[in-house]
């Protein structure tokens, strides 16, 4: 496994339709590299299962996923700004 330091990253996850396809997904990790104006491919896998997509944040002594569902109750929304995120935006 090698380590690359990049500019950007980009995982793909497509759908094979075509019949004769060798499996039902494909999925790509491609990078660009620091400094160049390029588009790297690391890996490709394929699978017929489809795949998923695990986001996990370093909290410094524990690594969890992110958009988990909780057990703790939301804030109570009573105005529309609070709904859109507005509020203290206006005069």
């Amino acid at each position: 496994m090698s380590i690359i330091k990049a500019s950007k990253c980009e995982i793909e996850i497509q759908e094979q339709t075509v019949k004769d396809a060798a499996c039902k997904y494909m999925v790509s990790l491609s990078y660009e590299p620091n400094g160049k104006y390029s588009k790297e491919i690391i890996s490709i896998v394929l699978c017929d299962l489809k795949p998923f997509v695990k986001h996990t944040i370093d909290l410094g002594d524990r690594i969890v996923e992110k958009n988990v569902a909780t057990t703790t109750k939301p804030k109570d929304v009573t105005t529309p700004e609070q709904i859109f995120g507005l509020e203290g935006s206006h005069e």
